[in-house]
């Protein structure tokens, strides 16, 4: 069986600098929603951080290698968040009549790679940042 797809954006993105993780490959370790909140745990090198979004309009989490129109602008060569502005989850949603977010220009998109797994994260404002294990100091920029 086919698939066919009226989507067809190009993928606009920029990075979000919560602090410098060059040269580091992220891991997603856990995810952890409650309906008021999600929180996705990064683990980058040694260290762990807990992103977290307040009252979430939506989220996913797939295998890197089911979101290869993300690459390499989202790659974890260039970073480990993002935010998406156009050509992305939000982009691909709103080609549906049921999606009724589609017009709503608050909504904002992020995407947080990982080795293994990606989140696309759709939310109305930007994540936190706590810092909660480490094996070595922690310097934030």
């Amino acid at each position: 069986m086919g698939v066919s797809s009226t989507w067809s954006s190009i993928l606009k993105s920029r990075v979000i600098d919560l602090f410098d993780a060059e040269n580091h490959v992220s891991e997603i370790v856990n995810i952890n929603f409650d309906i008021d909140t999600l929180i996705i745990t990064v683990k980058i090198a040694s260290d762990e951080f807990d992103l977290s979004f307040d009252s979430p309009a939506g989220f996913r989490a797939l295998d890197e290698g089911d979101l290869l129109e993300f690459w390499p602008d989202c790659s974890t060569q260039n970073g480990w968040l993002f935010e998406i502005e156009s050509g992305g989850w939000f982009s691909f949603e709103s080609n549906r009549s049921g999606f009724l977010s589609a017009t709503n220009s608050e909504l904002k998109e992020f995407f947080v790679t990982g080795a293994n797994y990606c989140v696309n994260v759709l939310s109305w404002e930007m994540p936190s940042l706590k810092h909660v294990a480490a094996n070595k100091a922690f310097k934030r920029n």
